[in-house]
């Protein structure tokens, strides 16, 4: 039977999602994703992120009449019906976004996204590395927590940072340092390009010197009765695994660490270095894999792709939502490509929603969900269980939630 052939009614799908199995994933009784799944986890198993959506690497399939049907072959097949007139037109017949689950059990790379021009020109460069020429802005939403590196500290904690850590001066230059602690906030965007430039290229480019900075740092910090704090902690904790020239190590120092509570979340510019160090959140970005990485990785490493990308605008996290209570929260984004909301649903509590003629990926995180919609000569129900995920075609214009027990739901569309 052809994808063409399976025809798109008005109602919600269930989904079957695949899983990446990454070396940071949470493993065996404190696998996140296995939980929220209901599946058992296999023993030593890195359970990283559970993706939602069509990207070629790992695409989800929907559930119709007992069959797989691969979304981005359906999708492709009936683009009207499945995304809505608007939405094909604008994305060219394919979903935009890409809808995951990451269960972080330890650091993820130092890293940054690329916007659409600059991706377009990693991917003619190194297609090997950079698959995909699409920009990759991200929303992430704490599940229950989540602990961070998010862009460039703002100027008086950056300059805080080099008085405090001579290891790192001493690598970089202090004629450089220098000019960044006695700088005013005019000139605070070409002196920070300055530092991490001179940074990243004498990682390359003098990586014993680097190696040698990093081990006197870790002894300093390591001599009996010296207090630490947690960047610092955090320092010591990583050269575990990443020992040598590592740049993301003094990275840790140049960044804003950042504590999300649930339903509280950060979005994340092109450009802006980052690292998810601990916890299980939801993401959504553009469909999207483009990561160009600098450190805290045994992954390929581009620092001249990330000097050419990097923003570098130090300033603080500006952190999203996080209004416990609330029935609906959004979590507003500049994306053209996607939108997330989340509903917390007490026991027996009922939501009407209106597609608004696009998309949806609609994920039960708690609690189980009754669908109802009206299919022309009648009601029609269907039990969405904790852990399952269900595509609502453009095609269905309409349908209502029944929390079965307090419910928590996150949705994913796109804004129209």
């Amino acid at each position: 039977m052809s994808d063409r052939s399976i025809s798109v009614e008005p109602r919600p799908y269930l989904m079957h999602n695949q899983i990446q199995t990454y070396s940071w994933g949470t493993r065996n009784s404190a696998a996140f994703i296995p939980h929220l799944l209901g599946i058992a986890p296999e023993p030593g198993i890195p359970y990283a992120e559970l993706w939602m959506g069509t990207h070629p690497k790992a695409p989800s399939s929907v559930i119709v009449d007992g069959i797989q049907v691969p979304l981005d072959q359906w999708i492709a097949s009936h683009p009207i019906e499945t995304l809505g007139r608007e939405v094909a037109r604008r994305f060219t017949g394919t979903l935009p976004f890409l809808f995951k689950v990451l269960s972080a059990r330890e650091a993820l790379s130092i890293q940054a996204h690329p916007n659409k021009a600059q991706a377009e020109r990693l991917h003619a460069r190194d297609p090997e590395h950079y698959p995909d020429d699409n920009h990759k802005p991200e929303v992430a939403v704490a599940l229950d927590s989540l602990t961070a590196l998010m862009g460039i500290k703002p100027l008086p904690a950056l300059a805080e940072s080099l008085k405090r850590y001579p290891e790192l001066v001493a690598f970089i230059g202090p004629a450089v340092c220098g000019k960044v602690t006695q700088a005013q906030d005019a000139d605070a965007r070409e002196l920070v390009r300055l530092l991490l430039t001179t940074l990243f290229e004498r990682s390359v480019s003098q990586d014993r010197e680097l190696a040698a900075s990093i081990d006197q740092l870790a002894q300093r910090l390591q001599t009996p009765g010296q207090a630490t704090d947690e960047a610092e902690r955090l320092f010591l904790d990583l050269r575990k695994t990443y020992s040598g020239a590592d740049v993301g190590l003094f990275a840790i120092f140049l960044l804003n660490l950042v504590h999300l509570e649930a339903g509280q979340g950060i979005f994340v510019h092109a450009g802006v270095p980052h690292a998810y160090l601990k916890g299980n959140i939801i993401e959504c970005m553009a469909n999207s894999d483009n990561v160009v990485r600098v450190g805290l990785t045994p992954k390929f490493k581009d620092a001249q792709a990330l000097i050419e990308i990097m923003d570098y605008e130090p300033k603080p996290v500006q952190v999203l939502g996080g209004n416990p209570g609330m029935e609906q929260m959004i979590y507003p984004t500049p994306a053209p490509e996607f939108r997330v909301s989340c509903y917390a649903l007490k026991n027996g509590s009922v939501r009407q929603e209106h597609a608004g003629n696009g998309p949806q990926i609609l994920l039960v995180t708690q609690g189980d969900i009754l669908f109802n919609w009206d299919r022309g000569a009648g009601i029609d129900k269907q039990i969405v269980q904790r852990g399952q995920s269900v595509f609502i075609p453009a095609a269905l214009t309409a349908f209502a939630l029944t929390a079965e027990g307090n419910a928590e739901v996150f949705k994913a569309d796109v804004p129209l």
